[in-house]
């Protein structure tokens, strides 16, 4: 649309080098394959892990938001679902529920999800967010804690407008482990902070509430 050293969430990195850092498997073995974006199957959704959700997997793709669809405008409810997946284990939001939940609330601004859904959205969800400098330090604070850090960027690796991804674990180098909602090429790989760090225009910290 803005650490301890480990991997988390159960996430392990294999020895094959990408072009900006290791490439690395899915939880449990499973991962989207290189061509389609096959979201983790909703069975496979457990507290503690980061699934792999994609804005444009065609079970969902075409779904209505922000007077688009979610393949096209749906990268900041995708997002946060993945966090509130991996913060609470509970299924019952994917992203075109997310999506419908963020217009119910409204969370849109001209066709663009707000920054606002990442705070008081992620509250009404029963989560608890805040915002964190550009640093990756506490980046690595947050992720070594077991909280996701949704990102937004802006042109760059990831997007030529805007975009929000997930920084869901750090490989064994302290590159960050991105759950890219649009791509499941970069979602395949890990990132040197401080190049995903130049690009970025706001970052939140989403951790459990007083739900969970």
């Amino acid at each position: 649309m803005p650490l301890l050293l480990v991997a988390v969430f159960s996430l392990t990195t294999n020895g094959g080098a990408g072009m900006y850092g290791a490439a690395v498997p899915a939880t449990g073995g499973w991962q989207p394959s290189d061509v389609q974006p096959d979201s983790t199957p909703k069975e496979m959704w457990k507290k503690g892990e980061v699934p792999y959700l994609f804005q444009i997997d065609p079970q969902w793709a075409e779904a209505p938001y922000a007077g688009s669809t979610v393949g096209e405008a749906g990268c900041g409810p995708t997002a946060l679902t993945m966090a509130y997946i991996a913060l609470t284990g509970a299924k019952d939001y994917d992203p075109p529920k997310m999506a419908q939940f963020s217009e119910d609330n409204g969370f849109l601004d001209d066709g663009l999800t707000t920054w606002t859904f990442m705070t008081e959205g992620a509250q009404k969800l029963g989560l608890k967010s805040k915002e964190l400098p550009a640093d990756a330090a506490q980046v690595a604070r947050a992720v070594g804690e077991g909280h996701p850090v949704i990102l937004t960027l802006g042109p760059g690796d990831f997007t030529s407008t805007g975009h929000f991804v997930v920084v869901a674990a750090i490989d064994s180098d302290g590159n960050w482990v991105i759950r890219d909602p649009n791509s499941p090429e970069r979602s395949s790989r890990s990132w040197d902070p401080q190049r995903v760090l130049g690009q970025c225009r706001n970052l939140w910290e989403i951790s459990p509430g007083g739900w969970f």
